[in-house]
């Protein structure tokens, strides 16, 4: 039987529409679980937390997805003037309801896969920081391999990702304090952290870059998701 991965989308408000706030995920995502086997289904933005406990209950795994920065407070960081012009898209609902969510996961051993404020929203959740604002890691194509990834540690992204050295990279916050109980298994040229993950769990890892948007040019990423498939289907 084919898992059923919980996504938790971005937040979305279209102007147009009385009731236009609500999820948005992008198709890249659902769709690169589809093809690594798995059944995508995008989580309703809510602060109800026995709901999202019954949602994580009916799932096999749970999926963190790009979108705005996390709130500077939920890390301890008070941004100064230039920080604060470069923050955009901040969402105190989504914030609170992913932290509840990756708690909750990791607490149950539910494999989970963060991809770009994924990994950021991981980090913050255990205890980490975040850079509020690196540059050079914003390309304008999404499905361009840039930079170069640099393995700095065995672990499991590392074996599935065997290969992989160039990424796309599409962000502007990165991981600073790594939290507790995580290992760093990939860096860029510059030190950001491009990867790491969760020792003690059986699939809790996170990456910087967006593999979903490579999968169809670049299999070697779908390695990523049929993993997390696998994972969650055991689960």
């Amino acid at each position: 039987m084919k898992p059923v991965i919980a996504i938790v989308p971005e937040s979305i408000t279209l102007s147009h529409r009385w009731d236009g706030h609500g999820s948005f995920c992008g198709v890249s995502y659902s769709r690169a679980i589809e093809l690594a086997g798995g059944v995508p289904m995008i989580l309703p933005l809510t602060r109800d937390r026995a709901l999202l406990r019954r949602c994580l209950a009916n799932c096999g795994g749970l999926l963190l997805i790009g979108g705005g920065d996390v709130n500077p407070s939920r890390y301890g960081r008070r941004l100064s003037a230039a920080e604060k012009k470069t923050l955009w898209g901040v969402d105190d609902l989504r914030d609170e309801m992913e932290m509840l969510l990756c708690r909750a996961a990791a607490k149950r051993d539910l494999p989970t896969l963060g991809i770009c404020r994924g990994i950021q929203v991981m980090n913050v959740a255990f205890g980490g920081t975040l850079f509020p604002h690196v540059t050079g890691h914003r390309h304008p194509k999404p499905d361009a391999r840039v930079h170069r990834i640099e393995w700095t540690r065995q672990g499991l992204l590392r074996r599935v990702l065997r290969g992989v050295e160039r990424v796309n990279t599409s962000h502007h916050q990165a991981v600073d304090r790594v939290a507790p109980g995580f290992q760093v298994t990939a860096r860029a040229p510059d030190g950001v952290v491009e990867a790491m993950e969760k020792s003690d769990e059986r699939f809790f890892c996170s990456v910087q870059f967006h593999p979903e948007r490579l999968v169809s040019i670049a299999p070697q990423f779908l390695r990523l998701f049929e993993a997390f498939v696998r994972a969650a289907r055991r689960s």
